[in-house]
C-alpha cells in the first residue's frame, strides 16, 4: 500500500471518527434536551412520583413528593424509607415495593399516611424497572392524592346512612317515583298508612293503574316538574284502605334539568281530621247554645225592663196617691176639723177641756207634720166658711139644719151655697151640689 493510499484511507477514518464525534454530540444534547422536559413534566405536576433503585433507596423524587413530605432531594437521596418516615410508614412502603419486585408487574395500592400537612389517603400506582436482561433494577411510584374524594364518600356514606333511617323509620309515608310515574322505592310506613305490603307497592304505576283522581293529578304536576300538595280521602288500590291523606311530591331533576324521579312524602291525618270535624262540631254546638242563651237572656231582659217600666209606673202612681192623700188629709184637718177646734176651745169654759183640745191640736199637728204644707186640693179656693158649709152638704145636712148649727140664717147659707157652685164652676148646671163636693172629695 503505498503513502497516498495510507493517507487517503486515514482521512476517510479521521472524516468517519468526526462524523460520529458530532453525532455523539448532537445525541448528548438531545438527551439532555428530553431529560430536561421530563424533569419539567415531572416536577410541576401535582402527583408525587419517585424512584428507588434494587436496595429501595431514593433515586429521584418530583417537587410535589418533597412538597408533601417536607424533605429536599438532597436530604432523601441515597437513603431508604427508614431514614425519612417513621418506622410504621416505612414498613408499609417496604412491604409495598417488595410485592412489586416479587410480581414483577404494576401494583396499585389505597394508603394513609400522616404527613406533616395532615392525614392524606392516596392511590398509589407502583411499577417495576427492567435492565437489559429483564432484572428489576428499580421501582417506581406515582401517587394520587384522593383525600377529598374519600371525605366526599365518607360524607356521602354518612348522608345516605342517615337518609336510609329517615326513610326506614320515618313517622310519614315516603316512596320514590322513576320519570314514568312507577314506585320505585316505599317505606313500611307508607305501606302501613295503605294497608298494603312494601313488596306489593314497589312497581305499581301511578298513572295507570291509580283511581283517585287527586293522586293521579299530583303524579301528573310533580312528573312535569312542579312542587305538588293535594288532600283528601284516598282508598288504596292495593290494600283496600281508606284514610285522610296529606301529600307532598317533589321533582328530582338531572343536571340538565330534567325530569329523572319524584319523591312523594304521605302523612296519615284520619285521627287529625276526625277530631277537627268533632271539634267544630262541638264549637257549633257550644256557639248554638251560646246564642240560645243569649236569646233566653235578651227576652228575660226584655221583660225585666218591662217589669221595671211597670214598676216604675206603679210608683209614679203610688207616688200620686201618696200626694193626694197628703192632700186630702191636710185639707181635712185645716179646712174641715181646725175651724170646729177652735170653735170648740171659745165655747169650752173648762179647763179640762181646754186641755183635752190642746192634746187633740197636738196630736193633728204631729200627724201632718210630715205632709208638704204647700199641697192644695181642688177645694183650695173655697173660704173656711165656704168649706165648713160644703163639708156639712156633703154630709146631707140641709140648708136649715146648717143655719141651725152654725147659728146663720137660712139666707146666709143659700147664699154661701150658690157661691161654692159657682167656685166649683157648677153655674147654670143641674149637677147635684153634694153628689158635686162627694165626686171632687174622692178624686
Amino acid at each position: 500500500m503505498t503513502s497516498n493510499s495510507i493517507c487517503k484511507v486515514l482521512e476517510q477514518r479521521i472524516q468517519t471518527l468526526e462524523n460520529q464525534l458530532a453525532a455523539h454530540k448532537t445525541s448528548n444534547v438531545s438527551d439532555r434536551l428530553n431529560q430536561q422536559y421530563l424533569e419539567a413534566i415531572l416536577n410541576n405536576t401535582n402527583m408525587p412520583i419517585y424512584l428507588k433503585n434494587a436496595n429501595f433507596e431514593y433515586i429521584f423524587m418530583n417537587r410535589q413528593f418533597g412538597r408533601l413530605a417536607h424533605v429536599l432531594y438532597d436530604q432523601v437521596q441515597g437513603k431508604d424509607d427508614f431514614a425519612i418516615f417513621p418506622r410504621s410508614i416505612a414498613e408499609l412502603f417496604r412491604s409495598q415495593d417488595e410485592e412489586v419486585v416479587r410480581g414483577q408487574a404494576l401494583v396499585e395500592f389505597e394508603e394513609t399516611i400522616p404527613l406533616p400537612d395532615g392525614v392524606k389517603t392516596f392511590m398509589t400506582a407502583k411499577f417495576p424497572l427492567f435492565d437489559s436482561e429483564g432484572q428489576v433494577y428499580a421501582v417506581g411510584g406515582v401517587c394520587t392524592d384522593i383525600t377529598a374524594r374519600k371525605k366526599a364518600e365518607a360524607e356521602l356514606k354518612e348522608a345516605e346512612e342517615k337518609y336510609r333511617n329517615i326513610f326506614e323509620h320515618s313517622p310519614l309515608g315516603i316512596l320514590h317515583l322513576d320519570k314514568e310515574g312507577i314506585i320505585t322505592a316505599s317505606n313500611e310506613k307508607l305501606a302501613e298508612i295503605l294497608g298494603s305490603s312494601v313488596e306489593k307497592l314497589i312497581g305499581f304505576d301511578l298513572l295507570q293503574s291509580i283511581q283517585n283522581e287527586k293522586a293521579r293529578a299530583a303524579t301528573i304536576s310533580v312528573l312535569s316538574g312542579k312542587i305538588t300538595r293535594s288532600e283528601g280521602n284516598y282508598l288504596s288500590v292495593t290494600g283496600g284502605e281508606r284514610a285522610y291523606l296529606r301529600s307532598v311530591f317533589s321533582p328530582i331533576s338531572s343536571s340538565d334539568g330534567s325530569i329523572i324521579a319524584a319523591i312523594g312524602i304521605i302523612e296519615d291525618i284520619t285521627k287529625r281530621k276526625d277530631a277537627e270535624e268533632a271539634l267544630q262540631k262541638t264549637h257549633n254546638e257550644l256557639e248554638q247554645r251560646v246564642a240560645d242563651r243569649t236569646a233566653q237572656l235578651d227576652r228575660k231582659t226584655e221583660r225585666l225592663q218591662e217589669t221595671n217600666v211597670a214598676l216604675k209606673i206603679l210608683l209614679e202612681k203610688r207616688q200620686e196617691d201618696k200626694k193626694e192623700l197628703e192632700e186630702k188629709v191636710m185639707f181635712n184637718v185645716e179646712k174641715l176639723i181646725n175651724p170646729f177646734l177652735e170653735k170648740l176651745k171659745m165655747r169650752c169654759n173648762e179647763d179640762s177641756q181646754e186641755a183635752l183640745l190642746e192634746i187633740i191640736q197636738g196630736n193633728l199637728d204631729e200627724i201632718t207634720s210630715s205632709f208638704a204644707h204647700n199641697q192644695k186640693s181642688h177645694l183650695s179656693k173655697l173660704t173656711p166658711a165656704q168649706l165648713q158649709i160644703a163639708n156639712l152638704i156633703k154630709q146631707g145636712q140641709t140648708t136649715k139644719e146648717i143655719a141651725s148649727l152654725l147659728d146663720l140664717s137660712p139666707a146666709t147659707i143659700a147664699c154661701h151655697r150658690q157661691e161654692i157652685r159657682k167656685r166649683l164652676s157648677l153655674t147654670n148646671k143641674k149637677t147635684n151640689l153634694q153628689v158635686a163636693l162627694t165626686s171632687k172629695h174622692n178624686n
